[in-house]
């Protein structure tokens, strides 16, 4: 049995020495690679922001039929709270009842929404919090 203790010379001589870049070309490499990796960046953040653009338009077009439904049906039983109050109370206190009606609670809903809008704390805007200075 033949052991083989040392490499052989001869082989690793034939061998293509691997050629190192230059610092200079490193750095250029570097720089190609960021270009590159800053290119993809902004096409993908370019992408998410054209699908959020689609998204909002068709949630806000969506959005607007439905407040305008929702704003027909509200005149609707209005205009049904008069109409049948006005048989019972005549047309104006039935006008008046459904309109002081609405506005308190139109002003309700709108001191609820107050008090939770109070609710939203950002502590970055509140303490002047700014991770670029």
């Amino acid at each position: 049995m033949m052991k083989i203790e040392e490499p052989q010379r001869e082989a690793l001589e034939d061998l293509a020495q691997p050629i190192e870049p230059s610092a200079s070309e490193q750095i250029a490499l570097v720089m190609e690679d960021l270009r590159a990796m800053v290119k993809a960046e902004m096409l993908y953040h370019r992408s998410r922001l054209d699908y959020t653009r689609h998204v909002l338009s068709w949630s806000f077009r969506y959005g607007a039929i439905a407040a305008f439904a929702f704003g027909g049906a509200s005149i609707a039983l209005v205009l049904g709270l008069v109409l049948t109050l006005s048989q019972l109370i005549g047309p104006l206190a039935a006008t008046l009842l459904v309109t002081i009606s609405f506005v308190i609670i139109g002003i309700v809903f709108a001191a609820w929404a107050r008090r939770w809008m109070r609710k939203v704390y950002f502590p970055e805007m509140q303490n002047n919090v700014d991770d670029l200075t």
